[in-house]
């Protein structure tokens, strides 16, 4: 019992009949005497004492105590019928009847709704999920007074034995202190403030604090643990620490356009995401584990501290990185060295085959843990993953550069050979006649459509390689000079000085589309281009000929790469795709209709769109 106080032993129920019984006796003998000395309105007043203990403790068989002695008095009363008892005595005896009876009804009907709300309170007090302190505030410490079993179970000691301790000795937050212990006589209440405990073995636990001033000095602290959500709360930031982590250098990886660009950002948020001082990596040879490139960012002093070791854990740590070898590592010498007491090797991994290894170093002895090295080691496969990709497409880019170069080699040697042909072609049809001259005229054909395949593909090219830079072209200046390539054909065209958004690839829409023209409709055929203006900012250029025309079955594919207007024709098939290109290029459209509408075999007409210039 030892802390317990004295006015909290609870008396059994035996030790308390035993007082009332020794209290009636002692009541019922002064009673006696009381009467027998004369004095009938002292002598009642004995009773009361035993009556009111028996309805306090006792709140229904203390009715039935007070009425039995009341009925005791009564008939003591009327058959002593001693001499010396004076007639008012009677009266006095029948009213103390009534009067002992009704302090015991009230009584112990006090006594009962008391003690029912003190168990009501006891239930509630006791088997709250916090623990309740109700202390006592003196000179600036807070004595405890009582306390419920959850927080016994919180301070880890029996209720009991926490009365009259202090609860600074397991507590101590001075602004809560303070708002609580100095606001004067004015309550004070302060809800849910995270604060925490301190238990004898020196060990903390988080809680959450209510506390609430009382009067007459004294306090009532609510006092919740809240261990469980720490860490909850714990590992959703540590999940939200590598979602984010993993969101940055995915995302850093994937839009870097070099390996010096994606390593620099790469190790920067690695290294901050692990708090370590120096972080590396290093690319093997293809097909080997020779160490070809390095990267590193960070305090290089710890690096260069592990190279120099030749035994001991910075040897295996360096095996490690040479080997492509996962490590979770730390140093033998722990804090005492200058050197790095901490590190981590992971392998950088493109399916089975290990490009390099991934490594970081730091002066804390802590190291990483689990969870950071899971996360590290799945962003070593990703980043592995963006290294082979950066590997191939600068492969591929070096590929395309050379095919381009070997293909500007291919079509400027065959187009000086075309033009060489086509002098000496020149010079043979003015030596020929007659039969002969038909046979070059033919010859000449044939190098004028591997001219024009030439240029066709010369156009891709560029469309492909080049960005998409648009400026301001003269729609005049575009069109008659690819005109002048054709001077025996029959065109016709208005200047009118319109401009629009393009570049110098413009011409080659008006050069295949005329080109087409004259090889399907010959000589004669007869070519008109006219420009409008449609407000408020296009152009429309409508390109017609009196050549024989498309069929409607070959209008929704005439656009298509390969294709041809008849299965007769000539050549690849490129010419009014490049068109369509350079026009979706440029923002605008094309639709293809027929000159006489229901009558293909009378023409064609192309209708164009394209974005007005603006100064």
């Amino acid at each position: 019992m030892t802390g317990r106080r004295k006015s909290e032993i609870s008396m059994n129920p035996h030790t308390q009949v035993l007082l009332v019984v020794t209290i009636t006796a002692i009541a019922s003998l002064g009673y006696i005497a009381a009467t027998l000395l004369g004095i009938p309105v002292i002598a009642p007043l004995l009773l009361y004492f035993p009556i009111i203990l028996a309805a306090y403790w006792f709140p229904k068989k203390g009715v039935l105590f007070a009425v039995a002695v009341g009925i005791l008095e009564v008939f003591f009363v009327y058959f002593s019928r001693m001499p010396s008892v004076p007639d008012i005595t009677f009266a006095v005896t029948t009213a103390s009847f009534y009067v002992l009876v009704a302090i015991a009804v009230v009584i112990s009907s006090l006594s009962g709704g008391l003690k029912e709300r003190e168990a009501r309170y006891r239930g509630l007090f006791n088997s709250s999920e916090a623990g309740i302190f109700l202390v006592r505030c003196d000179n600036s410490d807070l004595i405890i007074e009582e306390v419920n079993i959850r927080g016994g179970t919180l301070l880890g000691c029996h209720p009991g034995d926490l009365v009259g301790e202090s609860f600074l000795k397991y507590w101590d937050d001075p602004p809560f202190l303070n708002s609580l212990v100095h606001s004067g006589s004015n309550p004070i209440s302060v809800t849910q403030r995270e604060s925490r405990i301190t238990l004898l073995d020196g060990s903390g636990i988080p809680v959450l604090i209510s506390g609430s001033n009382l009067p007459g000095k004294m306090m009532v602290l609510t006092v919740i643990d809240i261990s469980s959500r720490k860490v909850q709360e714990e590992e959703i930031q540590t999940r939200n620490q590598q979602l984010s982590i993993i969101n940055r250098v995915i995302t850093e990886a994937s839009g870097a356009q070099g390996l010096d660009d994606m390593f620099g950002r790469v190790l920067s948020n690695m290294m901050g995401y692990l708090d370590c001082g120096y972080g590396g990596v290093s690319l093997f040879e293809e097909g080997s584990y020779r160490i070809a490139t390095q990267y590193h960012q960070g305090d290089e002093h710890l690096f260069r501290h592990i190279q120099k070791a030749s035994d001991g854990s910075c040897a295996e740590l360096i095996r490690s990185i040479e080997a492509g070898r996962s490590l979770v590592w730390k140093s033998d010498a722990g804090g005492e060295t200058e050197g790095p007491c901490a590190g981590i090797v992971v392998p950088l991994e493109s399916g089975k085959e290990k490009l390099g290894t991934m490594y970081f170093l730091s002066g804390d002895a802590r190291g990483c843990s689990a969870s950071q090295h899971q996360t590290i080691e799945f962003l070593a496969r990703e980043v592995g993953a963006a290294v082979s990709r950066l590997v191939l497409t600068q492969r591929i880019h070096e590929a395309n550069h050379q095919a381009n170069l070997y293909l500007d080699i291919l079509m400027h040697d065959i187009n000086n050979a075309n033009l060489a042909s086509l002098w000496y072609g020149d010079l043979l049809m003015d030596m020929l006649t007659g039969e002969p001259k038909e046979t070059a005229r033919k010859m000449m054909d044939g190098v004028q459509k591997s001219r024009a395949v030439i240029r066709n593909l010369e156009t891709i090219r560029k469309i492909q390689v080049r960005k998409n830079d648009l400026r301001i072209v003269s729609l005049d200046m575009a069109i008659q000079k690819e005109i002048r390539f054709f001077p025996d054909a029959h065109i016709e065209y208005r200047e009118n000085g319109i401009e629009v958004m393009a570049d110098e690839l413009l011409g080659e829409i008006f050069t295949n589309l005329i080109g087409n023209s004259i090889k399907f409709g010959g000589p004669a055929v007869r070519i008109a281009i006219e420009a409008n203006m449609v407000p408020p900012d296009i152009v429309e250029v409508i390109f017609s000929d009196t050549g024989p025309g498309i069929p409607d079955d070959l209008k929704r594919v005439i656009f298509r790469r390969f294709s041809q207007t008849t299965p007769q024709s000539e050549g690849k098939g490129l010419g009014l795709y490049i068109v369509k290109t350079l026009l979706e290029r440029y923002g605008g459209t094309i639709t293809v209709s027929d000159r006489v509408e229901g009558d293909y075999t009378q023409g064609t007409i192309f209708r164009m769109t394209l974005k007005k210039a603006s100064r």
